[in-house]
């Protein structure tokens, strides 16, 4: 199953109008298209995700290029910055917790990246992106987010947790979250992303590692019709119309 076909199979089955947005994370420059153009000004990385989602933009960006530290360096593309590795930022600033050391602990349980693990992002439409990603992104609603959550149980069963704190919600939460743990990750988004990236306060982020991507297509393709007719008491109303 190509790219194309992946992008199509989520946008069809689970009603998304946007792009679905494909993150590919270089370890180093070798792995780097040689065609690939890099930024030239800096870009939160929210706002990459946002403008490939909306806009169809496609985003290269080594460190210099992360207006945004905290996400850069949760992205594992640099030393997570003092202020917030202290806690301070989330304390003194933007009023987070209640202490700077419970703002250090918010710090130190997020799943990042080691700091130069990574040299370069690139954010780009899955459909549109010019390597395997890593990481598939989308942002939706509650039904939506449902039916990814669904798909992942009709294979694996047990049940999905996720990883968020209400901050750093592309970087961390839908990017080095399933990245590093091989694990669909929904975000409720942040502050920052909303501020910064014009994320609605009635979305969710999910973040898919790459490699789960045909299997859960494969389930949206074959199943998603019918759990919505489920959903929506289709069956009964075929029913009912038949006996009259």
């Amino acid at each position: 199953m190509n790219l194309e076909e992946m992008s199509n199979i989520m946008k069809g089955s689970l009603g998304i109008k946007d792009n679905i947005v494909g993150v590919a994370l270089f370890k180093s420059e070798a792995e780097i298209p040689k065609d690939l153009e890099s930024l030239e000004r800096p870009f939160r990385y929210c706002q990459m995700i946002q403008n490939a989602r909306l806009e169809g933009e496609s985003f290269l960006a080594h460190a210099d290029y992360h207006e945004c530290k905290g996400g850069a360096s949760g992205l594992g593309l640099m030393q997570c910055p003092e202020n917030i590795a202290t806690g301070s930022l989330y304390f003194d600033k933007l009023h987070k917790c209640e202490t700077k050391e419970i703002g250090a602990s918010i710090v130190g349980s997020m799943p990042r990246l080691d700091p130069g693990s990574i040299v370069a992002t690139y954010v780009a439409p899955l459909d549109k992106i010019e390597v395997n990603p890593d990481v598939v992104i989308f942002v939706g609603n509650a039904l939506q987010a449902r039916r990814i959550v669904q798909a992942v149980m009709y294979k694996e069963g047990g049940r999905s947790t996720f990883n968020t704190a209400g901050i750093q919600s592309f970087c961390v939460d839908a990017t080095s979250s399933p990245y590093l743990k091989g694990e669909v990750n929904i975000s409720l988004g942040c502050d920052g992303s909303a501020r910064n990236a014009g994320l609605d306060d009635q979305s969710v982020v999910v973040g898919i590692p790459f490699k789960m991507m045909e299997d859960i297509c494969k389930v949206l393709k074959e199943h998603y019709l019918d759990w919505d007719a489920f959903l929506r008491g289709w069956h009964e109303a075929v029913k009912k119309e038949a006996k009259s």
